[in-house]
């Protein structure tokens, strides 16, 4: 089990957010397998995954900040939004809300994306993004429908690289 209380990078969280992390059912998320590129950076197509919570304001519907144990779906995000269109579902207490509401793409950072791409740093910038509303306890329909969802998305857009963005 993980030493909440003794963790310098959560020690500013709350006695009852560290008391519930310290039984948060944590994954190993180590990779099975590993896959190098077969093609150069500057030839990739890149897109982000966010657990930011993201969705399109008055045109997709709303994450369940009110499951308690988390929204498993996702939205698809186009890489011609304006930051301005995008509002934030993430139901976490645990960190401060603030800088990803004055400025989502610091949690979706498409527009970095096409500056990289500008600079002939990654070939381009995917059509479409997944956003996800992070803390979620049950991550089994996450697994079992929504990750194979995101996967055949990215299947069909055939992304290179994937860039996620925890929140």
């Amino acid at each position: 089990m993980i030493k909440i209380n003794k963790s310098k990078k959560l020690s500013h969280l709350s006695f009852k957010i560290k008391k519930f992390l310290q039984f948060y059912p944590w994954k190993d998320c180590t990779p099975s397998q590993f896959k190098n590129l077969d093609k150069k950076l500057s030839e990739c197509n890149v897109a982000i995954v966010s657990s930011a919570g993201f969705v399109i304001k008055n045109k997709q519907k709303p994450f369940d900040i009110n499951d308690k144990f988390g929204d498993s779906s996702y939205r698809v995000i186009p890489s011609n939004i304006n930051s301005n269109e995008l509002e934030e579902y993430q139901k976490s207490n645990s960190f401060d809300h603030s800088g990803i509401k004055s400025d989502p793409f610091s949690a979706l950072p498409i527009s970095h994306l096409y500056d990289l791409c500008k600079d002939g740093l990654i070939g381009s910038v995917n059509s479409r993004h997944i956003s996800l509303m992070g803390a979620n306890i049950n991550t089994s329909k996450l697994i079992k429908k929504s990750v194979p969802e995101i996967v055949q998305i990215f299947k069909e857009d055939k992304v290179d690289i994937i860039l996620f963005i925890p929140v």
